[in-house]
């Protein structure tokens, strides 16, 4: 069988599939994981604001220069992604 790459959580000492995998019940498997980096909203404030130190270029201040104005355009822009069409 083809490998597949699939995102998963780990909960509580099981690793919890994103999707349902198209398997058979007691199917073994062999796993081979990257640990993902947190997204944003999962950062602390120190380190939502190191990483706006760190931002440089064309891109410094396109979404703000603060916490705050970070955390206002993400939340504006996640909820025009549930808007209706």
């Amino acid at each position: 069988m083809k490998s597949k790459k699939i995102k998963a959580t780990y909960r509580n000492g099981v690793i919890e599939p994103s999707d349902k995998l198209n398997l058979p019940e007691g199917q073994e498997l062999e796993v081979e994981f990257s640990v993902l980096p947190k997204t944003p909203r999962e950062l602390s404030r120190k380190a939502k604001t190191e990483l706006i130190e760190k931002m440089s270029g064309s891109m410094k201040g396109t979404w703000g220069s603060t916490v705050e104005e970070i955390d206002a355009y993400i939340k504006s822009e996640r909820q025009s992604w549930d808007r209706e069409f």
